[in-house]
């Protein structure tokens, strides 16, 4: 069972996270809503982890919004976190992150291993971000071969890459997450990704922002200090809040 969040340990995470780049980020979430437990190896435990951590701060529902590929109309959706947990537990027990793998594609023989929460981290470094794929699959491909020759990762063709990809992902599906949509206006379908711990960040710093408002505007209306405003509830700085701002 995961640690409930006060108004001011909130805040305190948010601090700490502001500004650390996206891996970072999410390590200091995991790590504040950890308490014992190990940290998670690979990026279906991950996900795991970051699906319990919003379930625990804001509600087992997850409400989504997507972009229809084909016509652009907005599609909006929920996901629960409870059948998102069951899902990848299920997808965990299928997949084989201790061996190493083989692909043979246009020519191409790629053996590689399959990416862990250290690889994100690596790959997710500021001078990293803008090509975060690439960095995470030269880290995972030991050894890339044509007719005999090395080859590096950056010399593999688009096709050899792509067919990379979609061979990790059969192997650990659950190390990402996504939904099968259907447009209410044209009925395309499509599957709609969503990176869970980007949204547990962008929740987090949204509900730290109304907490300083809240501050902000009580104690300019009541002289109170940032520790008066937090010591009360949610409740009753709502009912200050509504009489200061009506």
């Amino acid at each position: 069972m995961l640690p409930a969040l006060d108004a001011d340990s909130l805040l305190a995470l948010w601090e700490r996270a502001l500004g650390q780049t996206a891996g970072s980020r999410e390590d200091v979430l995991l790590r504040a809503m950890a308490q014992s437990a190990a940290p998670p190896r690979t990026l279906s435990e991950r996900n795991a982890r970051f699906i319990e951590i919003h379930a625990c701060l804001f509600g087992r529902d997850v409400a989504l919004v997507s972009h229809c590929p084909a016509c652009g109309a907005v599609a909006e959706f929920t996901g629960d976190c409870a059948a998102l947990t069951r899902r990848l537990a299920e997808e965990m027990s299928t997949a084989d992150h201790g061996s190493a793998h083989r692909l043979e594609s246009h020519g191409h023989l790629v053996e590689f291993r399959l990416p862990d929460a250290a690889d994100v981290q690596a790959a997710s470094t500021e001078d990293a971000e803008d090509d975060f794929v690439w960095h995470l699959l030269d880290r995972c491909v030991v050894k890339c071969t044509r007719d005999g020759a090395d080859v590096s990762v950056g010399e593999l063709p688009e096709p050899v890459l792509e067919a990379l990809s979609e061979r990790m992902e059969a192997l650990a599906p659950g190390a990402s997450v996504s939904f099968a949509v259907t447009c209410p206006h044209c009925d395309a379908r499509w599957n709609a990704p969503l990176d869970v711990g980007q949204l547990v960040w962008q929740k987090v710093q949204a509900a730290a922002e109304r907490l300083l408002f809240e501050i902000d505007a009580l104690a300019r209306a009541y002289g109170w200090t940032e520790l008066d405003v937090l010591r009360l509830s949610s409740l009753r700085r709502a009912a200050y809040l509504q009489m200061v701002t009506s």
